[in-house]
């Protein structure tokens, strides 16, 4: 909790799958492959999201209805103005995720943004247009499909210099701290390229594994990492959205 890494909205998509099937308003379909979980349709996962959307509200205030799209629909999704784009990735996205143990408040750091936009519009204006070219950059990125170690190689490189732009734009809305910019630093050690996730102010930061890092390198990055009381953990980008299991 209080992480970054969407537990608010994971929980709001489970309650309210959980509630609006036990009063029939939503029923599974299809089974997933070899288990009891089942899928829900297009239509009944939007219907859960929209639900889910309003428990996110009243946790964070103005939340972007990201964290609970990706936790209803799963997968990799590119979010803007309420639309939803699937992305198929070509190849999978190694991240490394950095748990600071830092916990903060979103709705607090989404009003302190609020606040320096307010008395800085147009500097502000132009931190959040670049974010945005860089989100669909990087989007236009990840569909891409590499077929050899030179073509994996430039993608992760383009990726990698987006997120640390996309990092420094973060710190200019003043939602770093100090537990991100250790890692940050630890990180750059190994030339690894990390951004914060979630609100910031602690919470999580991404680490971008590269396909040819060697598993030496990733241990010594990931000792180094816990030895300052940080908890570390490999994931790859994207996975399965909702699924109702009826025991």
């Amino acid at each position: 909790m209080g992480a970054g890494l969407g537990s608010s909205a994971a929980f709001s998509v489970s309650l309210s799958g959980a509630l609006l099937t036990a009063a029939g308003v939503v029923c599974a379909e299809g089974a997933v492959d070899g288990t009891e979980w089942r899928l829900l349709g297009k239509d009944h996962l939007e219907l859960v999201n929209t639900w889910a959307f309003q428990g996110e509200k009243i946790i964070h205030g103005k939340p972007s209805g990201i964290d609970n799209a990706v936790s209803t629909f799963g997968s990799m999704i590119k979010f803007k103005k309420g639309e939803l784009t699937n992305l198929k990735s070509g190849n999978p996205v190694k991240m490394l995720i950095t748990d600071t143990r830092v916990g903060r408040n979103t709705k607090a750091l989404v009003a302190g943004v609020s606040e320096r936009a307010s008395r800085h519009p147009d500097a502000m204006a132009s931190v959040f247009h670049a974010v945005n070219t860089i989100s669909e950059e990087l989007s236009s990125i990840v569909e891409l499909a590499a077929t050899d170690e030179i073509a994996m190689t430039s993608k992760e490189e383009k990726l990698a210099e987006l997120m640390e732009m996309n990092q420094g734009l973060l710190q200019c809305m003043g939602v770093s701290h100090s537990s991100i910019e250790t890692v940050l630093r630890s990180t750059l050690k190994y030339n690894l390229v990390s951004k914060l996730t979630g609100a910031g102010g602690g919470g999580c930061v991404l680490t971008l594994i590269p396909t040819l890092l060697s598993k030496l390198v990733l241990e010594k990055v990931t000792t180094e990492l816990e030895s300052h009381g940080f908890r570390c953990f490999k994931v790859e980008v994207g996975g399965q959205g909702l699924q109702i299991h009826q025991g």
